[in-house]
C-alpha cells in the first residue's frame, strides 16, 4: 500500500522542519542523528517511514544543502532516493573523494539526482546559497516556486552551488529555463554558509502562514537543530597575540584560521541564541532542540580530511554526542549549559514520538483520508536539523578593499592602524564612565576571541553579570577593533575593592552582529520575560509593539564585477584581492547585512506592522565613499552630502519573494523619520 504524503500543517497541530548545518565531512556526525531519529520512526511507523514523510520543511545550508536533497529527491516509485541510514555511509563518503577541483563533487551529485528539480521534492526545502555576480543572496525555496518559477532549478546545480566553498571549491553557474527554453534567470552561485551558516531562522522565516497557526506563533513551533561539530574550546588566542596580526596571521595564526574560526563561531553562536532567546520567551524550551558537539580537536575537527580513519572517527564522535546531555543556551552568559539529566537520545525519542502522533493527527483531520475529526493539542512541530557551513559570515565592520597585490602583501604583516589616535581620543571623551552610567539602555556587541564567543555589553544585564561594568572607552575600542584594520582590545573589570571580575580580549563586534537589531530585540525579549515591570503588560512575542529604526552606514553600488567564470579559480589571494576589491569580504558583509534585514522585515510584515521598522540604507556608495577608512576632509565632507541625499530617497522594504530592497509607495526617508519623531513626541 503506498505511503500517504504527510497532510498540510493546517489539519494538525505542528509545523516539522529540519534544518541542517554544512560542514564538509563533518556532515557525518548530523547523519548519525538522522540515522538514529528515523530508525526511532520505523519502529513506530514500519521500515518504509522516511524523514520526508514527517517534517513539513527540511532546510539545509552547504553539505547540509546535500543531505537536505537526497533525503527529499523523489526516486521512480515517488519515495526518497536515500534512506537516513544512507547519508554517512554512501553520500558524504562518495562525496569526499577528490578534492577542490570540483569534477567528483559534481559528477556525484549529478549521477544521484539526474534530472529532479526544486518542485519534485518530496517535502518543502529552504536551502540558501550566495549568487557572486549579484552580490545577493539567493534562498531557493519550495514556498517560492508559484511567485518565483525561475528558482525551480535541478537540484544537483542547487546543491553544487550551496557546496561551493570560496577557496576550497569553485564557483557554480547555471540557468533555468521555460517549457520552451526561454532563459528565466542565470546563477552564479557559491556556498549557502556565507547566507546563513546556521539556516534554522531562515527556514522559520520561509515557513508561510498555515491557518489557523498564525504568523508569529512560535509556541506551536519544534525545532531540532543539528550542527556538524565545533573545535573544542581552547584558549589558543588572545588580544596580546593577535593585536599585531595582520591578514596572514588572522588567516594562519595559532597553526589554525582564526578568521574562519572567530566568524564560524559567532555565526552558530547568535542565530542559536536569537532562536533561545524567542522560545524561552514563549516557555517553550522543549519545542526547541539544539545538537552540536564542541569537542572536535586534530583531524576530527577537519572539514575536508576524508582518510577511511577519519570518516569512521566522525561515525564514533556521532554515536557518543546521542548519550551526552541536551544543552541549552543560558541567555545571561550565552554559553551552553547541560539541561537536566536528559540525553539527546532522550530528546530524540521524544521527538519522534511528537511527529509520529502530529502525521496521525493530520490524517485524522484531513479530509483527503476521510478519518474523521481529532481534537488536537494548541502546539506546532517545527523540526529544524541544522547543519552549519565551513564557511562564514564576514562582517560590515572589517571591509575595506585591499586593492592591488602590493596592497595585500604590505597588509600581512600587521593591523593596518595601531589604534593609538582612536584609543586615545575615545578615552578623552568617554574618561571613567561606565556602562552603568549611560542614561538609556545600550547594547554593544562584541567578541572575545579568547574565549570564541560572542560578548554582549547589555544595560540589562549588569544586575546579573555586574562584571559587565566596564568602561565605555574599553567597551568602544574593543567593539572597533576589526581584524586586519585595529589591533584587539585587552581590559578587566573590578570590583570596589579592586579584585578581578572578568578578562576580555575583544575585536570587533561586527563579528557577532554586523547589524545589532535583532541583538537589541532579543535583549528587551528576554527583559520581558523575566517580568521587568517596566514592560509590563507587554507580552514577550508582541512585535506589534516594537517601534524600531535601523541605520546602515551605507553599501557599494550593485556592479556585476564577480561571477562564476571569474572566481572559479580563485585561491585565498584571489579571494582575498581580486578586481581591486575584496571579494569575500564583500560577500560576507553583503550577506550579513541583507539577512538580519530580511528576517526583522519578516516578522514586521507577518504582523501587518511594517511602519513600525523603518531600515534607512544608501547602496549606491562607489570609489572613496565606499572605504570605511579613508578620512580626508574631502572625502568626510562627501559623506555627509551623502546623508543629506539619503533624507531625500525613498523608503525601502524587503521584497520578501527576491529579497530585494524596493522604493515603497512615496515616502522618502526625511517624512518617515517626521513620522517617527511624531510617534516618539506621543509616546513620551
Amino acid at each position: 500500500e503506498p505511503r500517504s504524503p504527510l497532510q498540510p500543517p493546517t489539519y494538525g497541530n505542528l509545523i516539522t522542519i529540519l534544518s541542517i548545518d554544512g560542514g564538509g565531512v563533518r556532515g557525518i556526525i548530523p547523519s548519525v542523528m538522522l540515522d538514529f531519529l528515523e530508525r526511532e520512526l520505523q519502529l513506530l511507523d514500519g521500515e518504509d517511514a522516511r524523514l520526508a514523510d514527517y517534517f513539513d520543511v527540511m532546510a539545509g545550508t552547504s553539505t547540509g544543502g546535500l543531505v537536505t536533497a537526497m533525503l527529499t529527491a523523489p526516486n521512480e516509485e515517488g519515495r526518497p532516493i536515500f534512506a537516513a541510514k544512507d547519508v554517512k555511509t554512501k553520500v558524504i563518503k562518495a562525496l569526499s573523494g577528490p578534492q577542490y577541483d570540483g569534477e567528483h563533487l559534481h559528477k556525484i551529485i549529478q549521477e544521484k539526482l539526474q534530472e529532479k528539480r526544486l518542485h519534485e521534492a518530496l517535502t518543502n526545502i529552504v536551502i540558501p546559497t550566495f549568487d557572486i555576480k549579484r552580490l545577493q543572496p539567493t534562498i531557493f525555496s519550495s514556498y517560492q516556486l508559484k511567485k518565483h518559477p525561475s528558482l525551480d532549478a535541478k537540484l544537483s546545480d542547487i546543491c553544487i552551488g550551496t557546496s561551493a566553498a570560496p577557496t576550497y571549491l569553485p564557483s557554480h553557474s547555471f540557468q533555468t529555463e521555460d517549457s520552451e527554453g526561454k532563459l528565466l534567470k542565470e546563477f552564479n552561485l557559491i556556498d549557502g554558509g556565507m547566507v546563513a551558516n546556521n539556516p534554522a531562522l531562515v527556514a522559520i522565516s520561509e515557513s508561510p502562514n498555515f491557518f489557523p497557526i498564525k504568523p508569529m506563533d512560535y509556541g506551536r513551533f519544534l525545532v531540532l537543530s543539528l550542527g556538524t561539530g565545533s573545535p573544542e574550546f581552547q584558549e589558543k588566542y588572545d588580544a596580546t597575540k593577535s593585536s599585531s596580526w595582520g591578514v596572514l596571521g588572522w588567516l594562519t595564526g595559532g597553526g589554525s584560521t582564526p578568521l574562519v574560526d572567530v566568524f564560524t563561531q559567532a555565526s552558530g553562536d547568535m542565530v542559536d541564541y536569537h532562536i533561545s532567546t524567542v522560545f524561552q520567551a514563549l516557555h517553550s524550551q522543549e519545542n526547541y532542540l539544539r545538537i552540536q558537539d564542541d569537542t572536535l580537536s586534530g583531524d576530527l575537527a577537519s572539514m575536508d580530511l576524508a582518510t577511511d580513519e577519519n570518516l569512521h572517527n566522525l561515525v564514533n564522535v556521532g554515536e557518543k554526542l546521542l548519550k551526552k546531555p541536551v544543552t541549552r543556551v543560558n541567555l545571561s552568559t550565552g554559553i551552553c549549559e547541560p539541561y537536566h539529566h536528559t540525553t539527546n537520545e532522550m530528546a530524540l525519542k521524544k521527538f519522534a514520538a511528537i511527529l509520529h502522533k502530529e502525521k496521525i493527527v493530520r490524517e485524522l483531520r484531513s479530509p483527503n483520508t476521510n478519518r474523521g475529526r481529532f481534537s488536537p493539542r494548541r502546539f506546532t512541530t517545527l523540526c529544524q536539523i541544522y547543519m552549519s557551513s565551513t564557511r562564514t559570515k564576514i562582517s560590515n565592520s572589517i571591509v575595506n578593499p585591499l586593492g592591488a597585490v602590493a596592497k595585500v602583501i604590505k597588509a600581512l604583516s600587521g593591523p593596518k592602524y595601531n589604534g593609538e589616535h582612536l584609543h586615545k581620543v575615545t578615552q578623552e571623551k568617554l574618561k571613567e564612565k561606565r556602562l552603568h552610567e549611560t542614561l538609556t539602555n545600550v547594547v554593544i556587541p562584541t567578541f572575545d576571541i579568547k574565549c570564541l564567543q560572542p560578548t554582549i555589553f547589555s544595560s540589562y544585564q549588569l544586575k546579573k553579570h555586574p562584571s559587565l561594568d566596564a568602561k565605555l572607552s574599553d567597551i568602544c575600542i574593543g567593539t572597533s577593533a576589526a581584524p586586519t584594520y585595529l589591533p584587539s582590545h585587552l581590559f578587566q573589570t573590578k570590583d570596589s575593592e579592586g579584585k578581578l571580575l572578568k578578562e576580555f580580549n575583544l575585536i570587533d563586534g561586527g563579528v557577532a552582529a554586523n547589524n545589532p537589531t535583532l541583538v537589541a530585540i532579543s535583549e528587551v525579549t528576554k527583559e520581558i520575560t523575566t517580568g521587568n515591570p517596566d514592560f509590563f503588560p507587554i507580552k514577550p512575542m508582541d512585535y506589534g509593539r516594537f517601534l524600531v529604526l535601523s541605520l546602515g552606514t551605507g553599501s557599494a553600488e550593485f556592479h556585476v564585477k564577480y561571477d562564476s567564470t571569474k572566481s572559479s579559480n580563485w585561491g585565498i589571494l584571489g579571494w582575498l584581492a581580486s578586481g581591486g576589491s575584496t571579494p569575500l569580504v564583500d560577500v560576507f558583509t553583503q550577506a550579513s547585512d541583507d539577512m538580519v534585514d530580511y528576517h526583522i522585515s519578516t516578522v514586521f510584515q507577518a504582523l501587518h506592522s511594517q511602519e513600525n521598522y523603518l531600515r534607512i540604507q544608501d547602496d549606491t556608495l562607489s570609489g572613496d565613499l565606499a572605504s570605511i577608512d579613508l578620512a580626508t576632509q574631502e572625502n568626510l565632507h562627501n559623506l555627509v552630502s551623502v546623508g543629506e541625499k539619503l533624507l531625500k530617497k525613498p523608503v525601502t522594504r524587503v521584497n520578501l519573494g527576491t529579497g530585494i530592497c524596493e522604493p515603497y509607495h512615496h515616502t522618502t526617508n526625511e517624512m518617515a523619520l517626521k513620522k517617527f519623531a511624531a510617534i516618539l513626541h506621543k509616546e513620551k
